[in-house]
């Protein structure tokens, strides 16, 4: 029997025993544009300019600048990963997360030290320099920076003390700043930081990268389904038939993903950018952007997704 997926690692040991599913590489490649140009190539698929198809899941294991880091892209796409990942059949899958949502499994706190915290990075040491702690890739030339696509956004609402988990676009805009795009109206974190401004408050949040895949699709669940108060960690919890383990920042007054490869922890402050350019099939520019000024970043192995 094949190893429940818990964590991201467990995943990536699944689709690595799945054919045709996993390719690995050790040739060094830039994330400055180089990366995302390969996975282009091997499998991209989506809005990709062509040359593009539907491929494997990649992990790149050189990466220039991060001796010690990998980065794993593309784990959730493909239907058919995504089903093996979630142990179900790929036309199983919407019944699947209909139903996930009406049998919520609650969140715990981790017992013990938690994994995530094996090796800690203050924003205070006079070496912080998150460009060179993760391997964040520039997608194209014309991109505002490296960016985060996958960092589980963690915080809790100034008035009610609900959490929740979402996705944002996050880039990482300095040694020890990240920019995070909220659409407006339309998520949670949004919410609560809107909240906070009022309130004349930073939010405190924490940033889990490199998650259990349930994690990911759970989180991306949105109003009406699930309404401002549902913690979509829930869902995962759920999807799992176990709960999502959290455990305690070292910096701030928030909670963390226990066995995340990579644990970024700050405050949301209400200092807008002037722009937030991205490239997601065509360009855009916003202006619906806030900073995070880091307190510091954890992290257990290197994997980057």
């Amino acid at each position: 029997m094949a190893e429940k997926v818990r964590d991201l690692r467990s995943a990536l040991e699944r689709l690595r025993n799945m054919p045709g599913q996993l390719a690995e590489t050790d040739v060094e490649v830039d994330p400055m544009a180089e990366l995302a140009g390969v996975y282009r190539y091997v499998g991209a698929g989506g809005t990709v300019k062509r040359p593009t198809k539907e491929g494997p899941a990649m992990i790149f294991r050189n990466v220039k600048g991060h001796p010690d880091a990998s980065v794993a892209i593309g784990v959730l796409a493909s239907r058919k990963r995504v089903a093996a990942l979630l142990d179900c059949e790929p036309e199983s899958l919407g019944k699947m997360l209909y139903h996930s949502v009406e049998e919520p499994i609650v969140p715990v706190e981790f017992q013990g030290a938690p994994p995530c915290q094996e090796v800690v990075h203050l924003a205070t040491d006079p070496d912080f320099d998150l460009n060179r702690l993760v391997p964040a890739p520039t997608n194209t030339p014309d991109d505002a920076g490296p960016y985060i696509t996958l960092g589980m956004c963690y915080a809790s609402h100034p008035d009610t003390g609900l959490h929740d988990v979402t996705i944002h676009r996050l880039c990482i805009q300095g040694k020890d700043e990240l920019s995070i795009f909220f659409t407006p109206g339309a998520r949670h974190i949004g919410a609560m930081a809107d909240r906070a401004e009022e309130l004349g408050q930073t939010l405190p949040i924490s940033i889990s990268i490199g998650v259990d895949p349930a994690i990911e699709i759970g989180s991306c669940f949105e109003p009406p389904t699930t309404p401002l108060g549902y913690d979509e960690l829930s869902v995962a919890g759920a999807l799992r038939k176990e709960p999502v383990e959290l455990c305690r920042c070292v910096s701030v007054k928030e909670m963390a993903i226990a066995n995340a490869e990579y644990v970024i922890e700050g405050e949301v402050v209400h200092t807008c950018l002037d722009h937030f350019i991205a490239v997601c099939g065509s360009f855009y520019i916003t202006r619906d952007t806030m900073k995070i000024w880091l307190k510091l970043q954890t992290k257990s192995q290197k994997v980057q997704h």
